[in-house]
């Protein structure tokens, strides 16, 4: 989905990371994945992040121009408590996502 304050692929926190720890400018190696926090968390911590990203598709599937960005808001929160972040922390990430 690439919500922009989560480790998913997709988002601009991964991407901006990638660039910053990868080798080389052109290619990508399994490696500079490695580096990249992703925290172990168990099914009921990802149940909420489930349910509200079923949420969000099923609002998008109705109508593709449905505002969702209080959902994303809400992921975005708990995603902030999984990597246990510090409001510091949390304005960096919010910062580089724009």
């Amino acid at each position: 989905m690439g919500d922009p304050g989560s480790g998913s692929p997709g988002s601009p926190a991964v991407r901006d990371f990638l660039r910053s720890h990868r080798r080389s400018n052109i290619h990508l190696y399994p490696d500079d994945w490695k580096k990249l926090l992703i925290p172990d968390v168990d099914g009921a911590a990802q149940a909420p992040i489930v349910v509200l990203v079923d949420q969000i598709l099923t609002a998008k599937r109705a109508n593709p121009d449905a505002d969702v960005s209080a959902l994303e808001a809400k992921i975005d929160r708990l995603v902030h408590s999984l990597y246990g972040l510090t409001p510091e922390e949390i304005q960096i990430v919010e910062e580089s996502a724009k």
